[in-house]
């Protein structure tokens, strides 16, 4: 007999015509494609859990809390080829204290989530395409905030790279408001990836799209230098060669690496209604290095290799010879296959699967023309992704780093499983590099999962007073075959021997991106700082006032009500 599921379809059909929403708001369907089913399926879930079952024991002596963000879509998408990436950002948070952990889970509460919860309907058209919104939300900042959740003075900080962050409260997850570090940063964009110097307490932060209304694909950069006391003491700017995508970036003692992946905007192809990206594979992966302190627009050295797609970076740090060593995965092909070439269908989940992503060094030399061509220093085929470091090591010559892992030589499967939704990470590593050759690969201790499991980024757990490395990893687990998540804890110098603890989320989460773990006592060090009554610092200030790009905006309008913009709406 038929189970009713079955036969849905034939009571339901798609709630999509020629790749468009048909009725907003009128049903709740979302699209019958892979950015949508088994483990990418929206979770749409907030809540609390008490006392997650646990197997194993958890360490004593770890007390603090492990975030994470997920692209998560609240509602059905305007276009039926959405992409995961555009999913609204929710925020994860296991607090782990005296071998117990529990479990919160909320949305952040940014423009776009209250513009579409009022409308209870997607009001946000493609990815990081303005031209394709509904004109009811024309102005409104358009970030999903769904990329990295960082704590910085007593704040979360949700963000995503094409717009600014959003705070929330470390305890509760409340949403506080946007995030504009007291009326100090106004670009339209900011990055997912700020860097924390661990020995002058800095936030070192950047945005590439930064003129303009942050949608314009302009060359400007924008780089910034934060105080431990919140206090902005550097800004550069400088122009990329195209308009590409920078999404991480390494910091050493007196630089900053800037990484811009080949992958370009093109603003006539979004005025079209067209993806704001396409993959160039005749395009140079290119590095920009600028120094840390009194940067102005030509000091920028641009270096250039052979055409590569740009992972994470593990370490950066200057060495004996002064040049600038930053380590990174980099693809040997277009990772995103969603933005492929101009004039090319999409690419295959499958043939993403088979790209190989060695973690690559490269030696920059900050006397060297700009324009300059490199190779890399070293080649390690880690064949993995989202590097992580112990995090007291930025900045500094590093020996460990740990990667989610690519091993196809592993068994996997795939009538259970289906597609490995996200990638075949289906490993943990944990590399060392050789400490008396700058330009020799280490020792490979690595984990694997199962042929029913894969893994989100890890993050690292320091001990008191341990050397580096000495900790703990944590790390997402994807049980594939039951659609559910847990979260393994392993021994940060010795993961071949497995997790010894894994933490049982009765739930499916989605694929997400990044997180960090803080330790409680930075928690409640903020909380009392920030105390409304007592505090020296008192409550976060969050932004008050529209960004530049938003009242320009407003007072265009106000000339020109209902003036045609010559787009592609969403309806």
């Amino acid at each position: 007999m038929a189970h009713i599921f079955d036969i849905a379809p034939a009571l339901a059909p798609s709630a999509y015509s020629d790749g468009r929403l048909v009725a907003p708001g009128e049903t709740v369907s979302f699209p019958d494609t892979d950015v949508f089913r088994s483990m990418n399926k929206p979770s749409r879930f907030e809540g609390d859990i008490i006392d997650l079952e646990i197997t194993g024991k958890i360490p004593k002596e770890i007390d603090g809390t492990f975030y994470r963000v997920q692209p998560d879509h609240r509602f059905p998408p305007l276009f039926e080829d959405d992409i995961h990436f555009n999913g609204d950002g929710s925020v994860t948070a296991i607090r782990i204290a005296q071998g117990h952990a529990d479990f919160k889970q909320r949305y952040v509460q940014t423009e776009r989530y209250k513009a579409e919860t009022a409308a209870r309907r997607s009001l946000f058209g493609k990815y990081r395409n303005p031209f394709t919104d509904h004109e009811s939300v024309k102005g409104v900042i358009r970030t999903a905030s769904n990329t990295n959740i960082t704590f910085w003075r007593g704040m979360l900080l949700a963000s995503k790279e094409d717009g600014p962050p959003f705070a929330m409260d470390p305890a509760t997850l409340e949403t506080l408001g946007r995030y504009d570090f007291e009326g100090q940063i106004l670009a339209p964009t900011f990055t997912a990836h700020p860097k924390f110097d661990p020995d002058t307490g800095e936030m070192l932060c950047f945005a590439y799209e930064a003129g303009g209304d942050g949608s314009d694909c302009s060359l400007d950069i924008a780089v910034w230098t934060i105080n431990a006391d919140g206090v902005k003491t550097e800004e550069a700017w400088y122009k990329a060669p195209f308009g590409g995508m920078i999404h991480d970036a390494g910091v050493s003692k007196n630089y900053m690496v800037l990484p811009l992946t080949p992958i370009k905007m093109d603003y006539e192809r979004m005025k079209k209604g067209g993806a704001k990206f396409a993959w160039d594979p005749k395009e140079d992966q290119w590095y920009g290095l600028v120094p840390r302190t009194g940067g102005k627009p030509e000091d920028i050295i641009w270096f250039r290799a052979d055409n590569g797609f740009h992972g994470h970076i593990a370490g950066c740090y200057e060495n004996e010879d002064g040049h600038v060593v930053v380590d990174l995965t980099v693809a040997d092909g277009n990772v995103f296959f969603w933005f492929p070439p101009d004039g090319e269908e999409e690419g295959q989940f499958a043939k993403r699967n088979k790209l190989s992503s060695p973690t690559c060094r490269w030696v920059l030399d900050p006397k060297a023309k700009t324009n300059t061509r490199i190779k890399p220093a070293l080649v390690w085929a880690t064949n993995g992704e989202f590097s992580r470091i112990d995090d007291r090591f930025v900045t500094k010559k590093y020996k460990h780093f740990w990667q989610a892992k690519v091993d196809p030589t592993r068994p996997y499967d795939f009538a259970k499983c289906g597609p490995p939704a996200g990638g075949l990470f289906n490993c943990v590593g944990h590399y060392t590099w050789d400490p008396d050759d700058e330009k020799a690969t280490g020792i490979e201790d690595v984990y694997f999962g199962g042929p029913t499991q894969t893994f989100q980024e890890p993050s690292f757990i320091p001990k008191d007073g341990g050397g580096e490395g000495e900790g703990y990893l944590i790390a997402l687990v994807n049980n594939l075959d039951v659609l559910r998540n847990d979260v393994a804890i392993f021994d940060a110098l010795n993961v071949a021997a497995g997790p010894v603890a894994v933490i049982h989320l009765p739930l499916k989460l989605k694929l997400g991106l990044h997180g960090n773990f803080v330790d409680h006592r930075d928690i409640e060090a903020w909380q009392k700082r920030r105390a409304a009554d007592g505090g020296d610092v008192g409550p976060v200030k969050v932004a008050t006032e529209p960004l530049p790009w938003q009242k320009a905006f407003m007072a265009e309008s106000r000339v020109a009500q209902n003036g045609e913009n010559g787009g592609v709406n969403g309806s």
